[in-house]
C-alpha cells in the first residue's frame, strides 16, 4: 500500500482544518451587530421565539424609529392633501420623488430647499422625521398627528417660519432606537467641545432602529450560541428574564426611557443593561436646574409612582398592565379588568359612583381614573392657523378626576 506523500498529508490536514473551522463558525455565529461582539442582533431571536418576535415587530416600541420608507409613513401625499401653508407666500409640500419622500419648501411658487424623510420617529400617536446632512440629523418642520389625521408643525417649530435647521442629537436616539454611535471616540475633546454639530456627529451605519429584543433583555450572543449548540435545553441561559428581576429592577428597565428629561444625565442610556440601577444613570431631582411636573409625554414612571395604587402595592409594575411583546390594545375593558383585580365589585375598594351599574363601570375604569391629558411639552399648529392644538396622552397617575376628559 503506497504511503501518503508529505504534500498529500498537508492537503488532508488543510481540509480537516477548514471543515473544523466552518463547523465552529456555524455553531458559534459571529456577531456583526454595531453594538459589539456581545450582541447577536434581534433577527437571531426569531428562530426560537417566532410568535413573540413577529408580534413585537408590530409594536410601537419596535417602530420608535424606522427608515423613512413610503410604506411606513403616515399622512397623505395626494395633491391637495400634501401641503402645509405657513402664509400666503410660503408652504411646505410632502412629495414623492424617485421612490423617496421629501418635504419641499416653496416660496412664491418656487422651490427653495428639499430634504428627505430619512428616519421616522414614532408611529401610534404621531410621526416626525429626520434627515441626514453630513453626519448630523435634523428634524423636518412638518409632522403627522393621528388625533387630527393631518399634518402639523413638528414639536418645537413655529408656524411663523419654516425651518429645517433643528439639530437632533444622540440623546433623542437613546429612547427611540437601540443604538447609534458617535464618529468621534472623544466627543468632548477641545476640537469638538465648542462646536455642537461636530460634537454630535454620529455614525449612520451604526444605527439600530427601534427598541429591539436586546435593548430590554441584554446582549444575547452567548445565549444564541449556547442554545444553537444545545437545542434540547428549554430553559433560557445567558439572557435576562424580566420577571426574574426585582420589582425595582423591572421598573428601572422601563423608567430609563419613561421617566422624563428633567434630571441630570450621568451617562448614556445606551449603556443601561436590564438589572442596572437607574440612579447610576441620572442625578436626583434636587440636582436638576429646573424641577418640573411629570409630563404625560415621556414620564409615565414619574406619574405612576405618585399614584396611591402604586404606593400601596408591593407588586404593581409596568408589566402588570402592559405586555411589551404586544402593542397596547384599544379595548379599555382589558385594562379595566386589571383594576377590578384589586378593586373587585362589591368590595369597599370598588368604584363609589352610583350610576351606571357595576356591570358598565367595570368595562371602563380607565377614562375616569387615567384620563387623556394635554402634554405641556408638545403642542402643534395646523396649516394656515395660529391656534395651538394640545397633544393628548393618557396619564399614568391613577387617581380620581372630576374634569371632563378628552
Amino acid at each position: 500500500m503506497p504511503l501518503i506523500s508529505k504534500k498529500g498529508t498537508f492537503m488532508l490536514l488543510l481540509i480537516f482544518t477548514v471543515v473544523f473551522l466552518v463547523k465552529c463558525m456555524d455553531s458559534k455565529k459571529i456577531s456583526t451587530d454595531p453594538r459589539g461582539v456581545e450582541y447577536a442582533g434581534a433577527g437571531s431571536c426569531r428562530s426560537c421565539h417566532q410568535a413573540v418576535y413577529d408580534s413585537f415587530r408590530l409594536t410601537s416600541h419596535h417602530a420608535a424609529t424606522a427608515p423613512g420608507d413610503p410604506a411606513l409613513v403616515k399622512g397623505s401625499f395626494l395633491e391637495g392633501k400634501n401641503s402645509f401653508a405657513f402664509d400666503d407666500n410660503r408652504q411646505v409640500k410632502m412629495e414623492k420623488r424617485g421612490g423617496r419622500l421629501y418635504q419641499v419648501l416653496y416660496k412664491d411658487g418656487k422651490e427653495k430647499e428639499a430634504h428627505p424623510f430619512d428616519i421616522s420617529f414614532g408611529s401610534k400617536n404621531a410621526q416626525t422625521w429626520l434627515y441626514w446632512s453630513g453626519n448630523n440629523t435634523y428634524q423636518l418642520p412638518i409632522s403627522f398627528y393621528t388625533s387630527v389625521n393631518n399634518w402639523g408643525t413638528s414639536p418645537g417649530y413655529s408656524i411663523l417660519y419654516p425651518s429645517f435647521d433643528r439639530l437632533i442629537g444622540r440623546n433623542c436616539f437613546e429612547c427611540h432606537s437601540s443604538h447609534i454611535g458617535f464618529l468621534h471616540g472623544a466627543d468632548s475633546s477641545p476640537l469638538t467641545t465648542n462646536n455642537p454639530q461636530k460634537r454630535e456627529e454620529m455614525d449612520r451605519r451604526s444605527l439600530v432602529t427601534g427598541i429591539d429584543c436586546e435593548r430590554c433583555h441584554g446582549p444575547a450572543r452567548e445565549h444564541v450560541n449556547y442554545h444553537a449548540q444545545n437545542p434540547g435545553q428549554s430553559q433560557g441561559r445567558f439572557i435576562t428574564r424580566i420577571l426574574g428581576m426585582s420589582r425595582q429592577q423591572q421598573l428601572d428597565a422601563c423608567a430609563v426611557c419613561h421617566s422624563g428629561n428633567d434630571r441630570v444625565k450621568k451617562k448614556s442610556r445606551f449603556a443601561f443593561r436590564p438589572g442596572d440601577t437607574l440612579s447610576h444613570f441620572f442625578g436626583s431631582l434636587m440636582d436638576s436646574i429646573i424641577k418640573t411636573e411629570p409630563d404625560v409625554h415621556g414620564n409615565q414612571y414619574g406619574l405612576l409612582t405618585e399614584s396611591r395604587c402604586f404606593i400601596q402595592s408591593l407588586q404593581l409594575t409596568c408589566n402588570t398592565c402592559h405586555d411589551p411583546h404586544r402593542d397596547s390594545p384599544s379595548n379599555l375593558a382589558i385594562y379595566s379588568a386589571k383594576c377590578v383585580g384589586c378593586h373587585p365589585v362589591g368590595s369597599p375598594a370598588f368604584c363609589t359612583v352610583q350610576s351606571p351599574g357595576a356591570d358598565v363601570l367595570v368595562q371602563n375604569c380607565i377614562d375616569c381614573h387615567m384620563p387623556n391629558q394635554p402634554s405641556s411639552a408638545i403642542s402643534f399648529q395646523l396649516s394656515g392657523s395660529t391656534q395651538r392644538y394640545s397633544y393628548y396622552l393618557r396619564t399614568h397617575r391613577i387617581g380620581v378626576y372630576h374634569l371632563e376628559t378628552k
